[in-house]
């Protein structure tokens, strides 16, 4: 790889052109419209995940009005958005405000380091174009937006025995595009999302799919229906997303207030729906409270279409072994099948896995307390973008984009050149988890996410509306940040 050179200063770099990415750079050109910014995104087009994976029936779980941007009104002529849809939709956004001017493609960012000298952060990034090269960039204030998944290695699957079975294991973040399933038996194992979204698409083609869970998951269904687009009228998207907004934000209020009755509504919903074969418990009965794994979403009811078709199987038990042609549950039971898919959750990562250096000394970010959510404790000049765990990832992303311009414009407005985030006690003795849900694979990986405090600029943020109020007019923005 040929030695890399520092060039062309800039004033803001974000990293990632996914969803936060491009809003990102949709609030620096519309509430920085004087700082030189470029986007580094590693692939050759925009999209982030919605790029990388290509498993059947991907789609978001949120409804279309708070997933997609507040500036830029859903354009597809589907309600849910699934992967071909977003896709379009986040490659108009771009091209309708001509962010693709500044993104720079095929350019994977490596290391950061900031120099107190020059109060400025150095970052070599790594273009795989033919011949290989290193590049070298330098600006004032660096913000990623790579969310909290790697992107390049899946989470493996701790099973007994799996690397014995004879057929195909397949994570579906990395779907072969060659998978040939036609009338073949899936052992799909998993309780999430991406289990619950891979089903009914499978099983329309395969000779059956088996979901095998060790636990179940609350199932919600949402109607599905065309989307009507508003043309001109843009108030009545923002109508219909404040609505949504509403509704999310009052359903997890409820789950808290009254998880039993939540809980009794949610079991009495899947059993009638369920076919008369399938038995809701143990199914369908999940042993947490509401939300404190996040809820999945069944669109249209084609999950229970899919188990009521006969082509599609759900098992509930822990798994004992994997042996050449299928597993046995630890009850006993055997399940044979042709190919197994491992959608047992994703492998964490925080600012895509770049080194972070500030004056030669790395940087360990699951030591440090996140500051409003938005920047972390001891790095200067730099902002994390991340959505909400609660409601649409697109809600929490925009306020830690527009908290991040304000503190930018505070920082031009008193003349600092830099600003980074302290805190003087004991970080372990406040420290609490930074995601609250209790989803296995999100309980063994989040020592690598920054921590969060009880109170002050440290506490977790993720109430849309005052993280708003906050972020647009609090005289206390700035707290907890010192100049440097």
């Amino acid at each position: 790889m040929q030695k890399h050179e520092f060039r062309s200063d800039w004033d803001i770099i974000i990293v990632g052109a996914g969803l936060a990415g491009i809003n990102m750079a949709y609030r620096v050109q519309n509430q920085l419209p004087h700082c030189r910014y470029l986007v580094i995104e590693s692939k050759s087009t925009v999209g982030g995940t919605w790029d990388t994976f290509h498993y059947p029936g991907l789609r978001a779980d949120s409804d279309i009005y708070t997933y997609s941007y507040t500036w830029f009104p859903w354009n597809q002529k589907t309600k849910h958005p699934d992967r071909e849809s977003v896709s379009r939709y986040l490659a108009a956004a771009a091209s309708s405000f001509r962010l693709g001017n500044n993104i720079l493609f095929n350019h994977k960012l490596h290391s950061a380091h900031w120099s107190s000298s020059l109060r400025q952060w150095e970052l070599v990034c790594h273009h795989y174009k033919a011949p290989p090269s290193a590049v070298g960039l330098r600006t004032k204030f660096l913000i990623f937006c790579t969310g909290i998944f790697d992107h390049n290695e899946a989470r493996p699957a701790e099973i007994a025995g799996l690397n014995s079975f004879a057929g195909p294991v397949i994570h579906p973040q990395f779907w072969p595009d060659d998978l040939d399933y036609s009338g073949k038996h899936i052992l799909l194992i998993g309780s999430g999302a991406t289990a619950m979204t891979l089903l009914p698409d499978l099983a329309h083609t395969a000779g059956s799919v088996t979901l095998v869970q060790r636990s179940p998951g609350y199932l919600l269904t949402l109607p599905e229906r065309r989307h009507r687009k508003n043309g001109s009228w843009h108030w009545v998207h923002h109508l219909k997303w404040v609505l949504w907004m509403i509704v999310l934000k009052q359903f997890f209020q409820l789950c808290h207030w009254f998880p039993g009755l939540i809980k009794r509504i949610c079991v009495f919903w899947a059993r009638w729906q369920l076919p008369a074969h399938v038995p809701v418990d143990p199914h369908f009965i999940p042993a947490y409270n509401p939300w404190e794994q996040r809820p999945n979403v069944c669109f249209g009811w084609d999950m229970f279409r899919a188990l009521k078709g006969g082509r599609a199987l759900i098992e509930t038990g822990h798994i004992a072994n994997v042996d050449r042609h299928g597993l046995r549950l630890q009850s006993g039971k055997y399940l044979q099948g042709d190919i197994i898919v491992t959608a047992t959750g994703l492998k964490l990562q925080f600012a895509g896995g770049v080194r972070i250096l500030v004056d030669e000394i790395e940087i360990d970010l699951g030591e440090r307390l996140a500051w409003n959510g938005a920047m972390v404790q001891d790095i200067p000049n730099v902002g994390f973008v991340a959505g909400y765990a609660h409601t649409s990832w697109t809600l929490g992303a925009d306020m830690r984009a527009q908290l991040i311009c304000r503190v930018i414009r505070e920082m031009e407005k008193n003349g600092v050149p830099a600003m980074v985030p302290r805190f003087n006690g004991n970080v372990q003795a406040i420290a609490q988890r930074p995601v609250w849900l209790k989803s296995s694979y999100i309980l063994a990986q989040e020592q690598c996410l920054p921590r969060v405090g009880r109170d002050g600029p440290w506490k977790a943020r993720n109430t849309y509306l005052t993280d708003y109020l906050f972020g647009r007019y609090s005289r206390r923005v700035l707290e907890g940040l010192e100049c440097v």
